[in-house]
């Protein structure tokens, strides 16, 4: 059962509500945001790519990283870049390739496959870059943490430039003074905003937008006009959201713009995609449609074909054969879906079968494809409020002992990474942020790896509960066609800019039917103290719902306020988050 807390953080809304012309509901939610000063709420109010986003410039090394770039186009010399498998990763390169083609650069690309290869650069792509001639190797959404795989490469002669998004690896237990703790790779520059060195405003920023950057300064300094550069910032919008960075700050602005840019996309690919999943006609795109269609069927390739089955859609300039290629990636979400519910499934009853003890969840699935482990274990997660790492079998040998691979994903308290640092001398390779990692570890460390997470943690029983921050109480009465379009003044929603909770209590039950083909929507008729009805719907299992109702006629809710179109007919509706019964 979840937890309701409320927001009580105080402000004289009222003379907020009045400067800027919106709602005193609107006010409290954006002090609830810790968007509080002036300048502060006129950016998230009316923020502009012009005037928000940071300058390239305060990247370290970018410049750098620029000079080499424009020296290799200009000697023709031969630049990889080499991305990742995901969403960011995808995008990232999307971003490099086509911004440097655009300059004239003789460039390729590989992404890693997510079996053979694992994530990031590794020895083998290297030494085929060295093989095929490449000059110049461009990471992209990987190679912070490539320590070793690069001194191989700059030993045999090439240069390497990494952009990257994710923590920087530190030495540990030791005071260095003003000197850096930062474990650099041997990289020709080594672009990343979460550098101790940095001077990025807002650190916070995924990979494909670290490397629209570069792009922009290389298109400023080739004096290409503006716009051009702006034709990548859908593709940088996208990443952002599938890759759950914070919606603050820059991000913010970045996934704005960029999801109504996405509805007139000259993209051929993007569109396609678009079309297959019903989303060209939808009116408003939001970060869901973004975070929970697109993406999935973008990861889709990677997870269960190759990356770049992806890449080329987004290359490919004939509709016919986009079309045909954005089919086959929504089948292979499709096919990604059933396994994972499975999984889920069988993960879910071992949990509850052996683990309900444990604060850390450690599962090994050892048949699962390692693609969907980080999905099974956001799933885990979500189900059972903490840190969940889950482990799959992976191909290959290490000192003569079978491999595993796994993926973890974090709750608030509880960083990954720096757990993970904890027990590194278990783990052959591991990466990642405080909210998400990857790893490989000997099949035979898994147990003494669960233990070890589960002696290290410090979490409190407090923090492994569920927990909702309301808004503000708020009677259905007051809920108006006006109001809900002052909220959508607060997109783009998402981590770090929750969509608004709102409560009410003793809400009467006068109707409640279950509907949908799986009958997993509840739809009831509620009437407040004052006498107002109001639509509220709740989508979950609708049999055990009305088991559970049985002779309860009341109801208290945590809800989201939206306006229902039907035949041409609106009405006001809730959606109901939470709930909790009454006789």
């Amino acid at each position: 059962m979840k937890k309701w807390f409320l927001y009580n953080k105080k402000a004289d809304f009222k003379a907020i509500a009045d400067k800027f012309g919106i709602d005193q509901v609107t006010a409290r939610i954006l002090r609830n945001r810790d968007i509080n000063s002036e300048k502060q709420i006129e950016q998230y109010l009316h923020g502009s790519l012009e005037e928000d986003l940071h300058s390239p410039l305060f990247l370290p090394d970018a410049i750098k990283c620029m000079n080499h770039l424009n020296r290799a186009i200009k000697e023709g010399k031969h630049i990889r870049v080499v991305g990742d498998y995901d969403v960011d990763g995808v995008c990232a390169t999307y971003i490099l390739v086509n911004g440097l083609k655009r300059l004239g650069a003789r460039v390729d690309y590989v992404l890693p496959d997510r079996i053979k290869d694992g994530y990031g650069i590794n020895v083998n792509i290297i030494d085929k870059a060295k093989e095929d001639g490449v000059d110049v190797i461009l990471t992209c959404d990987n190679g912070i943490a490539a320590i070793e795989e690069l001194k191989h490469a700059r030993d045999l002669g090439l240069t390497v430039l990494v952009t990257d998004h994710h923590d920087v690896r530190q030495k540990q237990d030791e005071d260095y003074g003003c000197e850096s703790r930062d474990i650099l790779p041997p990289a020709s520059a080594v672009v990343d905003a979460k550098r101790e060195d940095s001077r990025y405003p807002f650190p916070d920023i995924c990979g494909a937008v670290v490397a629209w950057k570069i792009i922009i300064m290389l298109y400023q300094n080739h004096t290409i006009p503006e716009e051009e550069y702006y034709d990548f910032l859908e593709f940088a919008a996208i990443a952002t959201v599938c890759d759950v960075m914070d919606l603050r700050d820059e991000n913010r602005t970045i996934v704005k713009f960029g999801l109504q840019q996405i509805k007139q996309t000259g993209n051929k690919g993007l569109r396609a995609l678009l079309k297959v999943q019903d989303l060209l006609e939808q009116e408003h795109l939001n970060t869901y449609h973004i975070g929970f269609i697109i993406g999935p069927c973008i990861n889709a390739g990677g997870r269960l074909r190759s990356a770049e089955l992806a890449l080329d859609l987004f290359f490919t300039t004939d509709e016919e054969k986009a079309l045909m290629k954005a089919v086959k990636l929504k089948e292979l979400n499709e096919s990604r879906k059933a396994m994972t519910i499975e999984a889920t499934n069988k993960a879910i009853e071992m949990v509850e079968k052996n683990y309900l003890n444990r604060f850390v969840l450690v599962i090994y699935l050892p048949e699962l494809h390692e693609s969907l482990a980080g999905i099974v274990a956001g799933r885990l997660r979500e189900r059972f409020s903490r840190p969940a790492f889950v482990i799959t079998k992976a191909e290959g040998v290490e000192a003569g002992e079978a491999l595993s691979k796994g993926s973890g994903r974090s709750i608030d308290g509880y960083n990954m990474s720096e757990h993970l640092q904890e027990v590194s001398e278990l783990l052959v390779k591991w990466g990642g942020h405080p909210q998400a990692c990857g790893f490989t570890l000997l099949e035979k460390d898994i147990d003494e790896f669960r233990t070890r997470l589960n002696t290290l943690c410090n979490l409190s029983p407090d923090q492994l509960i569920d927990k909702i921050w309301i808004d503000v109480p708020m009677p259905i009465d007051y809920i108006s066609n006006n109001l809900i379009h002052d909220f959508e003044k607060l997109e783009p929603f998402g981590k770090g800019n929750e969509k608004p909770c709102f409560a009410t209590k003793n809400l009467r039950i006068t109707d409640c039917r279950v509907f949908g083909k799986n009958r997993n929507v509840v739809k009831m008729r509620l009437q407040s103290e004052t006498g107002s009805l109001m639509d509220g719907l709740i989508f979950t299992n609708g049999d055990e719902f009305l088991r559970e109702k049985k002779t309860c006629t009341k109801i208290d809710v945590v809800y989201y306020p939206q306006i229902n179109e039907y035949n041409g007919t609106q009405s006001l509706q809730i959606i109901i988050d939470d709930y909790q019964l009454k006789p």
